[in-house]
């Protein structure tokens, strides 16, 4: 896990925590225990004394307020994601998420889930939260598969289909690496940032240029086939953008506030080349690779 590396590496005590009684990651320590059960919770935080916790897991409004009931600890770092509502292409700024009104219902999906979790700290002023914002996630052993989903389309030469609304805007995407270091930074104690949230992505990357920079580190040319997003196959661009949502975070607020800096695409993609190479990953939706062709044949 990048987060638990980075923090390591600037020589903070790292316990770990999660269901598995044997995990395998890079950490001082490890505590097992379900924090689904708020006993197993408090006893895991009465036992280990963090100063701070960094959540990386939560997506249920219920988590985090059992979180509120039981850390006693400096800081509480939530890892959310685009909690923004539709900007139809405006850059996201942290001040865009609109706290949700009432309470939460029971059954949530991710987004929502996030956004819930957002709203209740929003609420809750005793707790000294800050959240990290990042976008879609890639690197090595993405489990989500979305960026071989990219990396597969221009290794095999045929044309990429793209929305065409939306391919030169800036894509919502982040490194892993980077966002471990983001991480690491909102977890500094010193740094002044409780009751903050800071956007983490790469800047300026259009899903263009993140095809660009996958066939040239391949060799090979990217051919873009745009057609209009309503019509895309299911899982043929899995990164979007949907023309609804926004275009890129700005992410001034972590650069003056936690000295975040994100890296050059060509570095991000190198890495996550070099896992693709030897993992041979397949994303779902390129089983549905022929209609994709044919769609840009017909075309």
């Amino acid at each position: 896990m990048a987060a638990c590396k980075e923090l390591m590496r600037r020589g903070v005590e790292t316990i770990a925590a999660g269901r598995k009684e044997r995990p395998y990651g890079t950490f001082t320590s490890y505590v097992a225990f379900d924090r689904g059960d708020e006993d197993q919770l408090a006893r895991a935080l009465a036992q280990t004394e963090p100063d701070v916790v960094l959540d990386l897991a939560c997506f249920q409004p219920r988590d985090v307020d059992a979180v509120a009931r039981c850390f006693k600890g400096q800081r509480y770092v939530f890892v959310s994601t685009g909690v923004y509502p539709d900007l139809h292409g405006k850059p996201a700024r942290e001040d865009d998420f609109v706290p949700l009104e009432g309470d939460p219902p029971e059954a949530l999906d991710y987004l929502e889930g996030k956004r819930w979790c957002e709203t209740l700290l929003a609420r809750n002023r005793d707790l000294p939260w800050t959240v990290v914002r990042p976008p879609a996630v890639f690197g090595p052993g993405d489990h989500t598969l979305r960026i071989a989903a990219y990396i597969q389309r221009v290794a095999d030469g045929g044309p990429l289909l793209v929305p065409s609304e939306t391919y030169e805007r800036r894509a919502n995407v982040a490194w892993v690496k980077d966002i471990g270091f983001a991480c690491a930074l909102a977890c500094d104690p010193r740094k002044e940032t409780v009751h903050r949230a800071y956007n983490a992505a790469l800047e300026d990357v259009t899903l263009h240029e993140l095809i660009e920079g996958i066939a040239r580190a391949l060799g090979v040319p990217a051919r873009m086939h745009p057609i209009p997003f309503a019509e895309l196959p299911e899982g043929a661009s899995p990164y979007g953008p949907d023309p609804r949502r926004h275009a890129g975070y700005v992410i001034d607020r972590a650069r003056h506030d936690l000295g975040f800096e994100p890296s050059a695409l060509e570095d991000a993609l190198a890495e996550t080349l070099a896992w693709y190479r030897v993992a041979h990953p397949s994303h779902p939706g390129y089983a549905n690779r022929e209609k994709e062709l044919a769609i840009a044949g017909a075309d």
